[in-house]
């Protein structure tokens, strides 16, 4: 389930013990209402409910792109070369925590991947989220990337943000890019669609190591002074 990760099977109360070595008790309900989903969602289809693995840090890996549906906990930072994509079959809810600081080139979360990170998440690149509707999330206290790009159903709750910032007005967040500007005087033609920039496209181009940007376009938004809300995080 996770290549080159060494991980064990444990049971709840271990997790809880973790949560609260971590100072994140009241965290703990938020794992527990989504393990209880997870477990809803597998007695409707007759499926086996995934198992909890734990990991303990610091974890190095080249990659990580786990099949859903899965429950991985790391107790310790995670530091991955390349990229971490989080995304899940329909309606697969997954769970991804970690107790420390996450880094790595780009991070998607997408479909159900339900993910928490305590201290901080820094990306050299993007950090995506997608299909949110199907309960798609991500919580951490400081959030570092060149690009965050969320679809209109996607949100994150990060006490601090630092990145450029794309997604719909009514996540309270930082925006570089509105309804005013055209993509296509910012992204390269393979980073856009009849609508203006694609995700997944920017995406794709992020992850094989090309900009999604036009010579100086990043450096421009970057540049833009945007006011957000006091809270960011969904409303």
């Amino acid at each position: 389930m996770f290549p080159d990760l060494a991980t064990r099977v444990v049971p709840l109360d271990e997790i809880k013990a973790r949560f609260e070595a971590a100072n994140e008790a009241e965290t703990f309900s938020w794992f527990v209402q989504n393990l209880e989903h997870i477990q809803e969602r597998a007695g409707q289809h007759d499926n086996p409910v995934p198992e909890i693995h734990l990991a303990t840090g610091p974890v190095r890996l080249e990659k990580l792109v786990p099949e859903s549906p899965w429950i991985l906990v790391v107790d310790g930072d995670l530091e991955v070369a390349g990229d971490i994509d989080l995304s899940t079959s329909p309606y697969d809810i997954s769970l991804f925590v970690v107790f420390g600081e996450v880094r790595a080139r780009n991070l998607r979360f997408s479909g159900s991947a339900c993910c928490y990170v305590t201290k901080s998440v820094e990306l050299t690149g993007g950090c995506f989220g997608d299909h949110g509707d199907e309960s798609a999330e991500l919580h951490t206290a400081r959030l570092k990337a060149r690009v965050v790009m969320l679809d209109g159903h996607t949100g994150v709750n990060a006490t601090e943000l630092d990145a450029v910032v794309f997604a719909g007005e009514g996540w309270g967040l930082p925006l570089h890019f509105t309804s005013k500007d055209v993509a296509a005087e910012f992204f390269v033609p393979e980073a856009l669609d009849e609508d203006g920039y694609h995700e997944e496209s920017v995406w794709e181009l992020m992850a094989s190591g090309k900009d999604p940007f036009l010579p100086g376009a990043w450096e421009k938004l970057r540049a833009r002074h945007v006011e957000a809300e006091a809270r960011l995080k969904p409303l």
